[in-house]
């Protein structure tokens, strides 16, 4: 188990692109499901943008901003990205696909990151865990401690504008598809 988890988490941006892939290839988006896609996607980013603003990765326990409602902001922000693009996808398939591939690979990460940082910051970590849920969020913030507040120079410096753009150029593309009428799948089996 240990093995398929360190390749999971080593993987995930590149098996994040080939999904990519994938989402493009099975595309059939519409002008209304790429219109709730492209919010939900821009909510993802949002929460990403917002997370990679208040961490600094390894150095300090956050605690603070969205790290006071979830341990992993940046991964439910990457959740609601994705999901965001396979609604824009208009594939149902797509969509069930996701859930999977989703969950694997992120609670691999998740299970190796929590080994890594119990490791880092000990009796601190445990009872942030016990304050804060892994993943889905609480409706209220736990007690706040450990870092600063929100930076765009500390976003920037964690390089969340890659994937921001990468986002970007995604959506394009299949805002692209939606308004050509050009669908990959169904050009290959014509």
């Amino acid at each position: 188990m240990e093995n398929l988890t360190s390749i999971l988490q080593k993987w995930r941006v590149r098996l994040g692109h080939v999904f990519s892939l994938i989402i493009l290839f099975f595309a059939q988006p519409t002008i209304p499901m790429l219109a709730v896609g492209t919010a939900v996607t821009i909510l993802g980013l949002a929460m990403r943008m917002a997370a990679a603003g208040c961490i600094q990765k390894d150095q300090v326990l956050s605690r603070h901003g969205p790290y006071a409602y979830t341990r992993n902001p940046l991964y439910l922000g990457s959740f609601f990205m994705v999901l965001g693009f396979c609604i824009a996808a208009g594939n149902l398939w797509v969509i069930l696909a996701f859930f999977p591939f989703f969950f694997g690979v992120y609670y691999a990460t998740i299970y190796r990151e929590e080994q890594f940082l119990h490791g880092r910051f000990g009796n601190d970590y445990a009872r942030f865990c016990s304050e804060v849920p892994r993943f889905f969020p609480r409706l209220t913030p736990a007690v706040r401690g450990g870092g600063g507040w929100f930076s765009m120079q500390q976003a920037m410096a964690n390089h969340e504008y890659e994937g921001a753009g990468a986002a970007l150029v995604l959506l394009a593309i299949l805002w692209a598809l939606a308004l050509t009428g050009f669908f990959p799948f169904h050009a290959v089996m014509k």
